[in-house]
């Protein structure tokens, strides 16, 4: 019914979309303006205070990081020209030279070293700090020219440089820890223009940039919670592109000749992570029947069905196919709801128990409809469930604080990567930005560490099969499926989708205008 409503909400948005309202954007806007839709604004302009899709995709067009990736993320040079292993726990990155800020401040090898200094103090309170905890210093050579020491042998390191990492500049940082808050100040291809909270931020090009002027010269990104909204101002030409595009309204795109549909490869693998955070014994979810049962409950593919318009396949653990080591013979969990209450009874619950998720409703594609089906089909097998629709970013907060009220997590986790390992250490590994297994499974943890120093794929696809095989078996979260990321976007930009969802405007081009 939520679907149908949001179709037929369209054309009421339609009008409302290109009247009074929406004109003070459009006054601020060039012809040449591309404008993006997200359903959450960035949550602050400095680059170490978060990990947030929504905020990186916006900060990517201001920043940069030492190491670059094109739209398939294969690595390419970015700040860093060039990045060898001097020894198995030494990298040394020679720098691009003549760089500057926005500012003015010239880029250099100190501004490395007090970036990575920086997201790795405590103080700084960066999320993501456990992704990069191996660095142990970064050594200044001389103005051009870094080297990295890790605990331990790393090879990973510059795929994961490629995605963390931003370098802000020091002396502006250093002036006040709020500077870049609400005025970031980077390298990258966009200079920022203006932040109006909860609505948008406006980009400008930059003219000096090092890769070059991008071809389009304004991008705002504007921030539209109602999927409804997003479809109705794109198909009305108000906004350009806009991403996580749900499945019920796939049509009024692929029937406009005012937008058109982009789907995208998927890195990316849905979930109802359990609350474990320091669970009692006597708890339901402290026992892994229970949790596997939860799993067997749930019919995977009639959620794709009905809810996600077939698009995406059922997933077994922790990684979809195009990820390196990912083990294609691990199957799924089947549908079997006598199972999931064979072992419900065998676990001591034959009556059920309650069992609250939290979801949200437009952060993800089908997010809220598709939390609504996990509590019909949970409940089927005696299970008390029942879905508490959250707003995303206080969502987050609660779980990143590890203060979630809620047994389950319904979310989408992302491999920015493209390494089978990545999501089961941001999500499942219990130090991780997001883990909710706390104080988790020491066996699992000294696996997700040994697969981060593998010396090569060959160790990385024994490690993560280990891995994949002991999460399907400790059953930390009802696993569900992966689904492609489809775009809206005007006919005449040309854009490249990317796998790890960000959204990069440097390479977006009007094909006509």
């Amino acid at each position: 019914m939520m679907r149908v409503l949001s179709a037929l909400c369209v054309t009421a948005l339609l009008v409302l979309a290109s009247g009074p309202d929406a004109a003070p954007l459009a006054e601020a806007q060039t012809p040449d303006t591309l404008v993006v839709a997200q359903g959450v604004d960035m949550q602050t302009g400095d680059p170490h205070k978060t990990t947030l899709t929504h905020a990186v995709n916006v900060l990517v067009n201001l920043y940069d990081t030492l190491v670059g990736r094109d739209a398939s993320l294969a690595l390419k040079p970015g700040l860093a020209l060039s990045w060898r292993q001097v020894d198995p726990t030494t990298w040394e990155f020679k720098l691009r030279q003549g760089v500057k800020f926005h500012n003015g401040e010239p880029f250099n090898a100190q501004a490395v070293k007090y970036s990575f200094e920086r997201m790795q103090d405590p103080k700084t309170k960066w999320p993501g700090a456990a992704s990069i905890r191996l660095i142990k210093s970064v050594t200044v050579v001389d103005d051009s020219t870094v080297r990295f020491t890790t605990e331990r042998p790393w090879p990973l390191l510059p795929r994961y440089l490629g995605y963390y990492g931003m370098i802000v500049p020091p002396k502006l940082t250093e002036s006040g820890e709020d500077t870049l808050v609400r005025h970031p100040i980077g390298t990258g291809a966009y200079k920022f223009v203006r932040w109006v909270k909860d609505d948008r931020v406006e980009l400008e090009a930059n003219p000096d940039y090092w890769g070059g002027k991008p071809r389009i010269s304004h991008v705002t990104f504007r921030a539209i919670p109602n999927e409804s909204a997003r479809l109705a101002e794109l198909l009305t030409g108000s906004v350009h592109l806009i991403n996580t595009v749900p499945p019920e309204l796939f049509k009024p795109i692929q029937d406009s000749q005012k937008a058109k549909l982009v789907e995208g490869k998927s890195l990316s693998v849905y979930y109802v992570i359990y609350n474990l955070v320091n669970i009692p014994k006597d708890r339901p979810l402290a026992d892994k029947r229970v949790r596997q049962a939860l799993n067997y409950a749930i019919d995977r593919q009639a959620i794709l069905s009905s809810i996600m318009h077939n698009v995406g396949k059922p997933v077994a653990t922790v990684c979809t196919d195009v990820m390196l080591g990912c083990d294609a013979s691990i199957p799924a969990f089947p549908y079997d709801p006598e199972r999931a209450k064979a072992l419900l009874r065998e676990a001591g619950y034959p009556n059920g128990f309650d069992f609250v998720i939290s979801t949200t409703s437009g952060a993800y594609p089908g997010d809220r409809d598709a939390t609504l089906a996990i509590v019909d089909q949970l409940n089927k097998i005696g299970v008390r469930a029942r879905a508490n629709v959250t707003e995303y970013g206080v969502q987050l907060k609660t779980v990143q604080a590890r203060q979630l009220a809620d047994d389950g997590w319904f979310t989408r986790f992302t491999d920015f990567f493209g390494v089978s390992t990545i999501i089961p250490f941001r999500a499942f590994y219990s130090p991780g930005e997001w883990s909710l297994w706390r104080p988790g499974n020491k066996e699992f943890d000294q696996l997700i560490e040994a697969a981060n120093t593998a010396a090569d794929e060959a160790q990385i696809k024994d490690i993560s099969r280990k891995v994949q095989m002991m999460f399907k078996d400790e059953a930390p979260a009802i696993v569900l499926f992966t689904a492609a990321n489809v775009y809206g976007m005007h006919p005449d930009l040309d854009w490249t989708p990317r796998p790890d969802l960000v959204l990069p405007m440097f390479d977006a081009a009007w094909k006509k205008r």
